[in-house]
C-alpha cells in the first residue's frame, strides 16, 4: 500500500454514541475559536499554576526529559520551566479550533513570521523543501501557515484510537489542500510526493526505535535519532529548512520561525548529518524551551537495546539521580539479556 493517504471524508460511524465526548470537545473548541485571544489566555493564566502542581503521568514524563536534557538545572528551575511549558500548552490547546473553524484571512492574521527571508531563499531554489519541524505545542497551527501561504504540502501522521479526533485533526491539516499519509505508507510515499511537486512537513525528533535510528547527543543526553532525513534529502533532491512553531504570549499570536536551510547536506558522514539535525533542533528550542513538547517519550529507546520506563524513571528516588539510575538499569538489562 504505497499511497496510504488519510481519507478526510466524513463517515456516519463518527456519530456513534461512543464519540459523544469527542464531539462535545470539538463544540467547546468551536466556541473558544470565536473568543478574543485574551479571553482564552486568561483561562490558561488562571489555571496553569494549580494544574502544574498535580503529580500526573504527563508531568512525570516531562520532568524526566527535562532532567536528562538540562542536568544542571535545579529542581525548582525544572518545576518553573514545567509550569511555563504547561501555560503555553493550555493557551495553544484552547485555540485548536481556530484553524478548523476560522477563515483563511483570519488565520493568516494570527501569524508572526520570523526568518521569512530563509523561507523565500529556500523557495527560490526551485527544489522540494523538507520543513524540519520538531514537536512543539503550536506545531499544527504553524504548520498550516505553509499551505495557507500557497505551498503544496504533504506530511505523515500516526493514527490514534479515536477516529473522530483523527478526522478533526487531519481535516484541519488539509484545510488548504495537500496530502496526509499514514505513517505505515513509508518514505517512498513522501519521495513520490516530492517528485510530484509537493513539499514535506517532517517531524525529525520522533523516537521510532533503535532500528530506524542512531544514538546521537540531543541536549545533554544521547537520543535515538532518525537517520531518514539525509536519505530523503538525497533521494528526493530536497532542501532541508529548519522550522519551529511558537505561541507568542506577549503578542497573543502564533510565531513561525525559520532558520537557514542546510548547505552541503547530506554529507558522506551519516552520524555527522544526524548530529547536525539534532543541533539544529537544539538551536531552535534554545530560549524557547517552554514551547517544546517535553511530555513525549523523547529518550525512551536506550543505547544497548533496552527501553526506559518513564513511570519507573520518574519515581522520586530515581529522578533525584537519574543518570545513576539509567546507568544501573542498563547494566541490569544487559545482564538479563545475557542470561536469556
Amino acid at each position: 500500500m504505497a499511497d496510504q493517504k488519510f481519507d478526510e471524508r466524513f463517515k456516519l460511524r463518527y456519530l456513534h454514541p461512543r464519540f459523544l465526548f469527542s464531539w462535545l470537545g470539538i463544540a467547546i473548541l468551536a466556541i473558544l475559536a470565536y473568543l478574543p485571544s485574551r479571553c482564552r489566555d486568561a483561562i490558561a493564566d488562571l489555571t496553569y499554576k494549580p494544574l502544574s502542581k498535580l503529580n500526573v503521568g504527563f508531568k512525570r514524563k516531562a520532568l524526566v526529559n527535562l532532567r536528562l536534557a538540562f542536568p544542571d538545572m535545579t529542581s525548582q528551575q525544572l518545576e518553573e520551566l514545567y509550569a511555563d511549558f504547561l501555560r503555553v500548552g493550555i493557551k495553544v490547546t484552547l485555540g485548536y479550533g481556530i484553524p478548523f473553524f476560522r477563515s483563511r484571512e483570519y488565520l493568516k492574521s494570527t501569524y508572526i513570521v520570523t526568518g521569512e527571508e530563509f523561507l523565500k531563499e529556500a523557495v527560490s531554489l526551485n527544489r522540494p523543501i523538507l520543513f524540519m519541524a520538531p514537536h512543539a505545542w503550536a506545531i499544527d497551527h504553524c504548520g498550516l501557515y505553509l499551505s495557507a501561504s500557497g505551498l503544496n504540502m504533504c506530511t505523515m501522521m500516526h493514527s490514534s484510537k479515536n477516529q473522530v479526533y483523527d478526522w478533526f485533526m487531519n481535516k484541519m491539516r488539509l484545510k488548504f489542500g495537500g496530502k496526509v499519509y499514514e505513517r505505515g505508507a513509508g518514505v517512498r510515499s513522501v519521495l513520490k510526493a516530492l517528485k510530484d511537486g509537493y513539499h514535506c512537513f517532517f517531524l525529525p525528533d520522533q523516537d521510532l526505535g533503535e532500528k530506524s535510528s542512531r544514538f546521537v547527543k540531543f541536549f545533554a543526553e544521547d537520543k535515538a535519532s532518525l537517520i531518514v532525513l539525509p536519505k530523503i534529502s538525497q533521494f528526493g533532491n530536497a532542501v532541508i529548512l529548519p522550522m519551529f512553531s511558537c505561541y507568542n504570549e506577549e503578542r497573543r499570536k502564533y510565531e513561525v520561525v525559520f532558520d537557514h536551510y542546510f548547505d552541503n547536506y547530506p554529507s558522506d558522514d551519516l552520524m555527522k548529518d544526524v548530529r547536525r539535525m539534532n543541533a539544529s533542533i537544539e538551536h531552535m528550542v534554545e530560549g524557547r524551551e517552554k514551547q517544546y513538547m517535553w511530555f513525549l517519550q523523547i529518550y525512551k529507546s536506550r543505547p544497548g537495546g533496552w527501553t526506559m520506563s518513564y513511570a519507573e524513571a520518574s519515581k522520586k528516588e530515581n529522578l533525584r539521580n537519574l543518570k545513576e539510575y539509567l546507568k544501573n538499569k542498563k547494566v541490569e538489562e544487559l545482564s538479563r539479556k545475557d542470561r536469556s
